[in-house]
């Protein structure tokens, strides 16, 4: 059995909560619920849960209050919220799991069976300190992120030694500065809505470079020259935001 521990101001939502463990995951056993950061880690401190479902914001607080405050105990964290857009970005970058209120069956499904899968493989929990270095900081200060692998491998990469990324099928493969080449289990579309808001460009349809990495840009054959003699083709269209952009950095 699992031991999980449930954090949300609004009761109604805890009660919820526990409720669909109870019916779809067996496997689940709320031992505490708390109503704000504080009671929260000290529910975690009392139990030693190895799973946490975290609201997002509280009264006292956010969902990365608790983690900060409760770390050095060893859990996985699924985080709750009605509104993903202003922490989105940094959870999507740490491969983190959410799940939006109302809360449904599909998606609880989906985020506890992720993390189960974890804790009966006892993964490292790399991912929290990647979400904590990057929380609180500009799309384009972002320091890491977390690559998914095949059979549930993770990567942490330093976001300033991404030379580019290519999509290849259902799959996306990062270059970086050392050399080393490593492929992601999401989809090029994932990463090009991700990375739009930091200091990377679309050059075309498979192709997304860190605009500080471009060395040249030669505007007659549309191409653009990389550190490490690598050298990528840009489409006609994107060629001129593209210059102006780098112009710019």
């Amino acid at each position: 059995m699992i031991r999980a521990v449930i954090i949300d101001d609004e009761r109604n939502s805890r009660d919820i909560i526990s409720l669909m463990l109870g019916k779809y995951c067996p496997e689940i056993e709320a031992v505490g619920m708390a109503a704000n950061c504080r009671e929260g880690i000290e529910q975690i401190r009392m139990h030693q849960p190895q799973l946490v479902f975290l609201d997002l914001e509280m009264p006292d607080g956010t969902g990365f209050d608790v983690l900060a405050g409760a770390y050095d105990a060893s859990f996985e964290a699924i985080f709750v919220t009605a509104f993903e857009k202003r922490f989105l970005h940094t959870i999507r970058l740490s491969e983190v799991e959410l799940i939006l209120k109302p809360i449904d069956k599909e998606s609880l499904l989906q985020a506890v069976g992720t993390v189960v899968q974890r804790i009966g493989q006892e993964r490292q929990h790399d991912r929290y300190e990647v979400l904590l270095r990057n929380f609180g900081k500009p799309a384009g200060e972002v320091r890491q992120l977390v690559l998914p692998g095949t059979g549930g491998s993770e990567e942490i990469v330093a976001v300033a030694d991404i030379l580019y990324l290519e999509g290849q099928a259902d799959k996306t493969v990062f270059y970086l500065a050392d050399g080393r080449v490593l492929p992601s289990t999401r989809n090029f579309r994932y990463y090009t809505e991700l990375f739009a808001q930091m200091r990377f460009y679309q050059i075309n349809n498979t192709h997304m470079v860190q605009i500080a990495q471009i060395q040249r840009i030669d505007q007659q054959a549309y191409k653009l020259y990389l550190p490490n003699d690598l050298s990528l083709d840009i489409t006609e269209r994107r060629m001129r935001e593209l210059h102006s952009l780098w112009k710019q950095h």
